[in-house]
């Protein structure tokens, strides 16, 4: 590839390769790629696009040749990831090293704040440098993720090498778990990195780690760890209904042409942030104590977040809860009614969608011209009525597409909700000693078990959860009772069995939300005297 100076020919090469690897059902290219080297001199070559893609991020960049021939080789070697072989070869190619030694990941340019909501933007010919940036570090997250989930045999190893691709730009990856802008783009970076992040800063990652590691190095190298896994956990408070999101989901319906798509595109990414976060939670508890009484406690128990925002003024702003402050239970029943209340939302669109879509040509020409103006910018009325139909079909096909992927990330929230929180309650309510209690029997009730919870706090430093239980008294733990009684009433039980019926009859999960609403209930059930 390096021989070749003609920028179409690099290009066209590439799409080849891309298409060979595709139809290439025995994988017979992709052993010969790897075998005779040509793999491994792609691969190679991103240290030559490094300084190459430094140079865009200027106010005034050259030519972008560059950063196309750069997203058609990335691409094509996550196009081979996606194979389990293409995973294992790639990793055996040092592909995500040579990603972690690319400095242009680290040049994350200033945000635009007049560029708040991702509707002020303006279309230009050569994107800015913040979005020149994210078509260079969001194909990087996506060949991390696929390989992270092809990678199934050698998922360890692949989990290590992003770790330490995720460490060597720890300052880019803090400042986007921060996420100081609202926009579709920002949404994405942030959708992509929380799903690397789930299956890669895991625990007991670092003992697993190719390389040697002195005490000083692991400490710092945990403390890292542990960053991202308190800002992901963090992001639950921004993501389940904050002030700003609240603002743009309020924005107007009838927004015109590309707003409509961005509009769409973000609220299927900050769906997507929430279930890649407790798909993180799930993973960090199961990790930690598979055993269902060495329950992990990512959440102290609090429902106080619930109750301040179901409260009578939910326009009032909830105070961020600092990263390193572990959030409360609340966080998690406010989002579990906030994903079944989407979810019914989402049900009807897609439901009268799928109706419109059947019947083009007996809708209205007003709603025909507004689904037209969701795809064309300018030019509605010159085309035929025909084309309109054609145009409008479209449109609804996307929007039923964005609808089903929404219902599927909300039922999965809401399956990983109620595990989430039958796992603490029944921790809380079962096992815990309150640090307050003189009942010498309820003290040694389970002197084993307690201290195996303790000593799981502390089997792995980068996990700082120990705050979570040091502090929980008698009262904490009936108060939990009975605001859990209160917030899981039946009005959300009878909700949350609906939409078992409604969406989860066809899928192999079907009664796991009706076994975790029966095991929760039960448990509000018990008391403790």
């Amino acid at each position: 590839m390096n021989c070749i100076n003609c920028f179409p020919f690099q290009m066209l090469a590439l799409a080849l390769l891309d298409r060979i690897v595709s139809v290439d059902k025995q994988q017979q290219w992709l052993v010969y790629l790897s075998n005779s080297g040509y793999l491994k001199v792609l691969v190679d070559s991103l240290a030559d696009d490094d300084l190459k893609l430094q140079s865009l991020l200027t106010p005034q960049p050259p030519l972008l040749k560059a950063l196309y021939t750069y997203e058609s080789k990335m691409a094509f070697l996550t196009k081979v990831a996606k194979l389990q072989q293409g995973a294992l070869e790639l990793l055996r190619s040092g592909v995500i090293v040579r990603l972690a030694q690319c400095r242009v990941y680290d040049m994350r340019p200033e945000t635009d704040q007049q560029g708040l909501f991702g509707m002020r933007e303006s279309p230009v010919f050569i994107p800015a440098p913040v979005e020149r940036y994210r078509q260079i570090l969001l194909p990087a997250l996506q060949l991390c993720q696929v390989i992270l989930t092809s990678s199934m045999t050698q998922h360890v190893q692949a989990a290590g090498q992003v770790l330490q691709f995720l460490i060597s730009h720890s300052d880019t990856i803090q400042a986007i778990l921060r996420c100081q802008e609202v926009s579709a783009g920002s949404f994405q970076e942030l959708a992509l990195l929380t799903g690397v992040i789930s299956k890669a800063a895991l625990p007991g990652v670092l003992g697993d780690l190719d390389i040697d590691i002195n005490e000083g190095m692991q400490i710092e190298l945990q403390g890292h760890i542990g960053r991202f896994q308190r800002q992901c956990l963090g992001l639950l408070t921004r993501f389940s209904g904050s002030d700003r999101l609240r603002q743009f989901k309020l924005q107007d319906d009838h927004a015109e042409g590309d707003r409509v798509n961005k509009r769409d595109e973000m609220e299927l990414a900050m769906q997507q942030i929430c279930a890649n976060v407790m798909q993180y939670c799930l993973s960090l508890m199961v990790k930690n104590a598979p055993a269902f009484e060495h329950t992990i406690c990512l959440f102290t128990p609090s429902l106080s977040e619930s109750t301040n925002r179901d409260g009578p003024r939910q326009d009032t702003q909830t105070p961020a809860i600092q990263y390193w402050r572990l959030p409360g239970l609340g966080i998690i029943v406010y989002l579990l009614k906030q994903s079944a209340n989407d979810f019914f939302s989402y049900y009807d669109s897609h439901r009268q969608s799928v109706s419109k879509l059947q019947n083009v040509e007996q809708l209205p020409p007003d709603e025909i011209k507004e689904l037209c103006q969701s795809v064309l910018l300018a030019g509605v009325d010159k085309i035929s009525t025909a084309q309109k139909y054609i145009v409008a079909r479209r449109r609804l096909v996307k929007l039923i597409n964005n609808r089903a992927k929404l219902l599927s990330l909300c039922c999965y929230i809401i399956e990983m909700c109620l595990f989430i929180l039958w796992r603490h309650l029944e921790h809380y309510l079962l096992y815990c000693t309150p640090a307050d209690s003189q009942d010498s029997l309820l003290a040694s009730r389970l002197p084993l078990k307690s201290r195996k919870i303790q000593g799981s706090f502390s089997s792995d430093p980068n996990l700082d959860f120990r705050s979570g239980l040091s502090g929980v008294s008698q009262h904490d733990i009936d108060q939990l009772q009975i605001e859990a009684t209160n917030s899981f009433g039946e009005s959300l039980q009878k909700k949350l069995l609906d939409i078992e019926s409604l969406y989860s009859k066809v899928r192999s999960r079907y009664t796991f939300i009706q076994a975790l609403v029966r095991r929760i209930r039960g448990l509000l059930r018990i008391s403790r005297t």
